[in-house]
């Protein structure tokens, strides 16, 4: 099961900003021209018997989880008599967020959504999900307490979404055989970025151009490479970017153009943001995808590679993992919401969880911590290089830490990535390559570029 790192919020953030010229009408009761739930607006728990009817959207799970869902929806209902659950799928293409403004817009938001964190933000600026921590005391008691903590949104310490799903940002995977040929010890993997780059230089020398260092995939890298480096990317209260004068991303920029220019790094990957694991499962490059589930896919179409392949953490100087989580919130404007957060909650105890990551096909991790005991985490006993790295991801998964920057949407690392790439391809020098990206990426949120 696999989403895109960040679904597109770029064309829905004029829309977004929109919103809020008409929110906050008498007694806060209102968000636009909707209507916000007495109990909600009451900001007092949501004690009420569920009943009635909800709507669920999930997004691009239908075509491989129907039976799932529909035996989970049956359950709920019999549990809470008299309760009804409709269930709709998002596809989860470029147009997902600009469809759930629209939708938040219109007043008809599903009772439970599942989204992105970086969508969730938007909604949650504007007054469209409901405090989850003042409607449900004690809703997070259950999910793993790193993941909790660090599931708060800007300018607040209540959460308005609950986790999901997650993968983990915080390994590396390498072709050995490569690393030998270009005289590296695989049994001395680099241990920081730092390292990282002084490795991939030296394939860069020693390859003669028959294999590269690691794909560019800047879409993907950025900006959790600088933020394994707790470089400051954007200004404490999320008011303006400001990477361009923190060291360790200046540093970042200039090792990748070199690096670039020496041509340890494809070309064509420069302006893509494909998945590095294609390249990586064809032996083109030394290093692949920082995600344990892309083994499957070099084991099943590559196995020679497979045989090869080296797995280790690489999380700098934060020493934990990043979890990139899919949420689920409850719209402030919902009609029914206490049989959305008895939904909400039946969706994510222990028990469904259990039986939703237990699924062969789901590489991601539960997000309460007594799922994280399922034998699936925990009877790893295989030493072929996907046990390896689901065996150090479970390692990492207890501690790993949201770190979404909700402002870095599409349109953000659009404009980012622009400026890098004339870096990357000799067109412009490093810093003022990112001092423009800053620019670009502060026009892009309404900051003033400086």
């Amino acid at each position: 099961m696999k989403h895109q790192r960040t679904l597109s919020i770029a064309a829905a953030a004029a829309t977004l900003a929109m919103l809020s010229a008409c929110t906050g009408e008498a007694g806060g009761e209102r968000v636009g021209r909707c209507a916000i739930a007495d109990e909600f607006a009451a900001g007092t728990p949501v004690d009420a018997t569920p009943s009635g009817e909800i709507t669920f959207q999930t997004t691009a799970l239908k075509a491989s989880f129907s039976e799932y869902f529909t035996e989970l929806i049956e359950e709920f209902e019999a549990t809470y008599p008299g309760t009804t659950v409709t269930w709709e799928d998002d596809p989860g293409d470029g147009s997902f967020a600009t469809r759930l403004v629209a939708d938040a817009q219109a007043c008809s938001l599903a009772d439970v959504v599942n989204m992105p964190l970086a969508t969730a933000g938007g909604l949650r600026e504007q007054g469209f999900l409901a405090d989850l921590d003042a409607a449900s005391p004690g809703i997070g008691d259950d999910f793993i307490p790193s993941l909790w903590d660090s599931l708060v949104l800007p300018g607040d310490d209540h959460h308005y979404v609950l986790p999901w799903y997650w993968g983990l940002i915080g390994l590396q995977t390498y072709n050995t055989e490569l690393m030998q040929r270009a005289g590296l010890d695989p049994e001395q993997p680099p241990t920081t970025f730092e390292e990282l780059f002084d490795a991939a230089d030296q394939v860069a020398e020693r390859s003669n151009g028959e294999f590269s260092a690691f794909s560019a995939s800047l879409g993907l890298r950025l900006p959790l490479e600088w933020q394994l480096q707790e470089a400051e990317v954007i200004a404490d209260d999320g008011s303006a970017f400001i990477f361009a004068d923190d060291p360790a991303v200046q540093e970042w920029t200039e090792r990748m153009t070199r690096l670039a220019l020496a041509g340890g790094i494809p070309k064509d990957s420069i302006a893509s943001d494909d998945e590095p694991t294609a390249l990586f499962t064809q032996g083109a490059t030394v290093w692949g995808s920082p995600n344990a589930s892309s083994l499957r896919y070099v084991q099943e179409g590559n196995p020679g590679v497979y045989e090869h392949v080296g797995v280790s953490s690489l999380l700098d100087r934060r020493g934990t993992a990043i979890a990139e989580v899919q949420t689920i919130g409850v719209p402030s404007t919902s009609t029914n919401p206490a049989t959305a957060i008895a939904f909400a909650r039946f969706l994510l105890d222990a028990e469904q969880q259990n039986r939703f990551i237990s699924d062969p096909r789901i590489q991601n991790f539960p997000s309460t911590t007594e799922s994280l005991g399922i034998p699936k985490l925990t009877d790893i006993t295989g030493t072929a290089p996907i046990d390896e790295a689901n065996r150090l991801a479970v390692d990492l998964a207890d501690e790993a830490e949201i770190v979404t920057i909700v402002q870095w949407s599409d349109a953000v690392a659009n404009a980012v990535n622009a400026e890098l790439q004339l870096a990357l391809t000799g067109k412009k020098a490093p810093r003022e390559a990112l001092q423009a990206a800053q620019d670009a990426a502060n026009r892009v949120i309404g900051a003033d570029a400086r």
